[in-house]
């Protein structure tokens, strides 16, 4: 399968002659987690090249921005990966059936909430990581209980797919850490704050600190004022935690939500 700057670009068009009957069709494939890492197996022979080992993109697009292809269905996509789209640089694909659907999900995953695929790892496990062993505590609050410096996980599997929680974990510097950026505050009396910058103008700064208080600084008071290169998150995860605790840790993420997920009924295969 020959992935190509085209590939997704371009499936708006192709989303016209999906079914619009207003019908969610969802394939068993959808949502497994067997299928999914198969699928992202396949992904890694068949489309990595262009768009990167984990969808991230490079030669094609980033496939964890669904602004170019939302408008499609799991069919819809199905149909776009097997049949290519003529005219533009999309070939068709000779993969069976069942292997252009695990590529489906795995695709499909990228974008969805965590909460709304059942986890592969255990909960439990992840839990008693994420509150010991990793610390992850002493910086994140879920529910009201932990740290203050990082940002709340209560409702992360909702609000980000896995793959995205997988990224920050791994690379904390990869979204820009945009709103979480690490800072030293040297005032002219010659205490020292550090934290969280929150909020920042030519007259004041925000800092949050490690105890949740927040400190509002005049900027005529300030002696020195130095942010971070990167996250104020640890860059280690990645070789700290073996790829068991890893799914663990994720699964226990993926399950934080403020909602209730119901997953949609699979389509009948029975003929009237």
């Amino acid at each position: 399968m020959r992935c190509s700057v085209a590939l997704f670009l371009v499936l708006p068009l192709a989303a016209q002659h999906a079914d619009t009957s207003g019908q969610k069709k969802t394939h068993p494939a959808i949502g497994d987690p067997k299928a999914i890492a198969a699928g992202r197996a396949l992904f890694a022979t068949s489309c990595a090249a262009c768009h990167g080992p984990s969808g991230e993109g490079g030669r094609g697009p980033n496939l964890h921005n669904r602004g170019a292809w939302h408008p499609l269905d799991e069919e819809g996509m199905f149909v776009t990966i097997r049949d290519g789209i003529p005219g533009a640089d999309m070939p068709p694909t000779k993969l069976p059936e069942d292997q252009l659907w695990q590529i489906v999900a795995f695709v499909r995953s990228l974008t969805a909430p965590a909460y709304e695929t059942p986890p592969t790892g255990d909960v439990a496990a992840g839990e008693s990581l994420f509150w010991n062993k990793g610390q992850c505590g002493s910086c994140h609050r879920i529910r009201g209980k932990g740290g203050m410096l990082g940002p709340d996980l209560t409702n992360i599997g909702a609000m980000r797919s896995i793959e995205k929680i997988r990224e920050a974990i791994v690379d904390p510097d990869a979204d820009g850490f945009r709103n979480y950026t690490g800072v030293t505050a040297t005032l002219k009396s010659g205490k020292t704050i550090r934290g969280v910058a929150r909020n920042r103008t030519n007259y004041s700064v925000q800092i949050l600190d490690e105890k949740g208080n927040v400190h509002l600084l005049k900027t005529a008071d300030l002696q020195s004022l130095q942010f971070s290169d990167h996250s104020p998150m640890p860059r280690d995860y990645g070789k700290r935690l073996s790829s068991r605790e890893m799914i663990d840790l994720l699964a226990y993420l993926s399950r934080q939500s403020m909602r209730s997920y119901e997953p949609p009924k699979k389509e009948s295969t029975e003929k009237h």
